[in-house]
């Protein structure tokens, strides 16, 4: 079926689009000789994990232990889950986990090391732990440098973890304002780590993982030498906010939710999608996607059901049932919110696909 003849909203990938950033990334890891370990919140699709793992990927990460375990039975035996994991009923599953896959996990506290360690021990097993490290977001992580050492002095001789090494979030990256500024955050990411790693080696303690990367970082940070890993995920898709932090170009985008025009007035038009369907995150342009081929066009208004588009300048509009393409400001949420996409290939459908792990917030 050609994808205009779909009923609206409906949630479109393109394939080959996807392959193709899958094999581009795949080759920005390889040449830079370090292991991509990719996030697989974008997707939550075993199916897409596969791709990544055939093209060359060494293992996957994941934010929660429901995307974990989805992940795992769906293939998957290596997966780090980058997020401090705390509460009885969480170390139980972690175990559980731990039993099927190698599994490793990060903190930045002695608190969620000890309780890690306490629960793996009782079951007479190590689980591998990263220390993430913060070098600039100021959300998760231990103080770079110092900070991050002094943590490890703490942990390494808990006898149920095994000290992996260390990892960063470069989150900060995204209020960036040019190419060149996240070039330098990029650098600075990897320096930061690499130094905070020859610290804690300084101290005789082994680390086998300097792993760094968000989608805009990861092919500048994987260039500074002592970088092992990179763990980018929107890269699958791309999204508006990826374009416009010189990530990707728009042709690079493989997601797209297909609307249709339900409502035309001369200074706007409504499409059939909210914010149950685009999500409520915006782009850094303030606005909750992008119309293909209609630049003049502006979704900068949702509600439950509607989008609302200003009409910012001259060209050519679409009309009440004519049907438009939407790159939105956020791939990862937008797969959250829906049960399942569609393939295409040269704008026709090629198959649809369970979004298995949407919804795993535990």
């Amino acid at each position: 079926m050609h994808k205009l003849e779909l009923d609206t909203p409906q949630l479109l990938i393109d394939w080959d689009v996807m392959q193709r950033n899958i094999t581009t990334m795949q080759k920005c890891a390889d040449n830079a000789g370090v292991k991509l370990r990719p996030h697989t919140k974008t997707h939550k699709t075993p199916r897409i994990s596969h791709l990544q793992q055939k093209a060359g990927a060494k293992g996957i990460t994941v934010a929660k232990l429901g995307e974990a375990e989805v992940m795992n039975a769906g293939g998957a035996d290596d997966i780090l889950i980058a997020f401090p994991l705390q509460g009885a009923p969480k170390m139980e599953r972690l175990l559980h986990l731990a039993e099927r896959a190698n599994v490793r996990v990060s903190l930045d506290s002695r608190k969620v090391a000890q309780d890690i360690s306490d629960a793996a021990q009782a079951r007479g097993k190590k689980v591998g732990v990263y220390v993430e490290v913060d070098v600039g977001l100021g959300r998760v992580g231990a103080a770079h440098h110092e900070g991050a050492r002094d943590l490890v002095r703490e942990i390494v001789e808990l006898p149920g973890i095994d000290f992996l090494g260390v990892m960063t979030h470069a989150g900060h990256t995204y209020k960036a304002k040019t190419l060149e500024e996240i070039k330098q955050l990029a650098h600075q990411e990897g320096e930061w780590m690499v130094e905070t790693a020859d610290m804690i080696r300084a101290d005789g303690i082994q680390v086998r993982e300097v792993s760094v990367g968000s989608t805009p970082t990861a092919r500048f940070a994987a260039q500074v030498n002592g970088v092992t890993e990179i763990r980018p995920g929107t890269y699958v898709f791309y999204d508006t906010t990826q374009v416009l932090k010189f990530a990707c170009d728009w042709a690079d985008c493989a997601q797209t939710v297909l609307a249709t025009v339900v409502v035309k007035h001369p200074d706007r038009l409504i499409l059939d999608c909210g914010s149950k369907t685009l999500s409520s995150d915006t782009a850094p342009n303030g606005l909750y996607g992008t119309v293909k081929g209609f630049p003049h066009l502006e979704i900068w208004r949702l509600s439950e059901e509607h989008a609302n588009v200003r009409i910012n300048g001259d060209g050519p509009l679409p009309n009440i049932g004519d049907k438009v393409e939407i790159i939105p400001a956020h791939a990862c949420v937008v797969m959250n919110l829906h049960d399942s996409f569609l393939a295409t290939r040269n704008d026709e459908t090629i198959g649809e696909f369970e979004i298995q792990a949407r919804g795993k917030i535990r």
